[in-house]
C-alpha cells in the first residue's frame, strides 16, 4: 500500500500502490483524460504534449506549444488550455489539431502567463494568471488575477490581490471555488455568486488550508472528489482536506506533485504528474470529471 504521511483517515480512501504510467520527461503537467481512457499531459520544459494510450504507449501529441499547462474541455468538447510562454488561453481537438486562441488580452494589456484552468458545467471558464512565463519588464498587467470568460468571451477578472494563482478547483455543486496561491503556501475558497447574465462573482473569501511541508514546493493543481475532499498537489506528496478543511493525510510521491486529474469508468483512479514522470493510484472514492468531456478516438502515431 502506498505511504501515507500524516495519516488521518486517508488511508481508509486508498485502494492501492502508486504506480509510474509514463517517464522520461523534464517537466510533466496538466493531466486530463479523454473519454477512451488515454491520458493527455504536458512536459512544460521542452514545449510538448503527450498522450499516453490505454496500450501502454506514450505519443508526442504536439510540440511547441509554448508552455502549455493546465488543460479541460470546453463546453464545445474542444480543449481549452493555457500556456505559460505563450501568454494566452488557447484550444484544440482532443487530437492535437487546429489550435487557436481564446484569449490573450484584457483591457488592451497581455496577460501574464495562464496557469491552470477549469470550465463550469454552464460552460463559464475559470483559470489562473501568475507571473511565472513573464518577465518583470514585459508585464504589462499590475496584479496576478482569477479571471472568468464567458461563454460568449467576455473576460473578467474575479480576484487580484494573489501573488502566485494556481491550481484551482470547484466544490461538486460549484458554489465554491478553490484557488492555491503556491507562494503562500495555503488555498484559499470563495463562495460562487452568480448574475443573471452568468456573469460570476466572489464572496466571503476566506484561508481554506494552510500547507507546511518541511521543504520547498507550495500548492500547486487541485481536484475534489463527488464528497467534497480537496486534493492538492504540493511538495511531499497530494494532500487530502476533508470539506470541513480537516487534514485527511498525504499521499506520498517520491517527487513534488505538480497536478491531478480524474480517470477510469469509475472515476476512482487519480492521475498525478510528477517533475519527469507520470503516476496513478487508485482511490475508494470517485472523483468529478470536467462536465464536457466526449468520446473521441486515441490519437495515432
Amino acid at each position: 500500500m502506498q505511504p501515507i504521511l500524516r495519516d488521518n483517515g486517508l488511508s481508509e480512501l486508498v485502494a492501492g500502490d502508486l504506480e509510474t504510467i509514463a517517464s522520461g520527461f523534464e517537466f510533466t503537467e496538466g493531466p486530463l483524460e479523454l473519454s477512451d481512457g488515454s491520458i493527455l499531459f504536458q512536459d512544460i520544459k521542452t514545449e510538448r504534449t503527450y498522450c499516453h494510450r490505454k496500450d501502454g504507449t506514450t505519443i508526442m501529441l504536439r510540440d511547441q506549444t509554448r508552455g502549455a499547462n493546465g488543460q479541460t474541455f470546453d463546453r464545445s468538447g474542444r480543449i481549452v488550455f493555457c500556456e505559460q510562454n505563450g501568454r494566452r488561453v488557447s484550444r484544440m481537438n482532443p487530437t492535437g489539431t487546429e489550435v487557436e486562441t481564446v484569449v490573450e488580452v484584457y483591457d488592451d494589456k497581455r496577460l501574464n502567463s495562464p496557469n491552470d484552468i477549469i470550465c463550469r458545467s454552464d460552460g463559464v471558464v475559470f483559470f489562473t494568471d501568475p507571473p511565472y512565463g513573464v518577465t518583470a519588464e514585459r508585464k504589462e498587467l499590475a496584479y496576478q488575477a482569477v479571471f472568468a470568460l464567458s461563454v460568449d468571451g467576455r473576460l473578467t477578472p474575479l480576484v487580484v490581490d494573489f501573488e502566485k494563482p494556481n491550481g484551482l478547483a470547484f466544490s461538486p455543486d460549484e458554489s465554491i471555488l478553490y484557488v492555491c496561491d503556491t507562494a503562500k503556501y495555503h488555498v484559499r475558497a470563495f463562495d460562487v455568486v452568480t448574475a443573471s447574465d452568468g456573469t460570476p462573482r466572489l464572496e466571503n473569501d476566506r484561508v481554506f488550508a494552510t500547507m507546511d511541508p518541511d521543504r520547498p514546493g507550495g500548492p500547486d493543481g487541485m481536484k475534489v472528489d463527488r464528497e467534497g475532499r480537496v486534493y492538492v498537489a504540493v511538495a511531499l506528496g497530494i494532500w487530502v482536506y476533508a470539506p470541513s478543511a480537516t487534514p485527511l493525510g498525504i499521499v506520498s510521491t517520491p517527487q513534488r506533485p505538480s497536478n491531478l486529474a480524474w480517470s477510469g469508468a469509475d472515476a476512482k483512479t487519480l492521475i498525478v504528474t510528477s517533475v519527469d514522470r507520470v503516476h496513478r493510484v487508485k482511490l475508494n472514492v470517485a472523483g468529478i470529471k470536467p462536465p464536457f468531456q466526449k468520446v473521441e478516438p486515441t490519437p495515432r502515431s
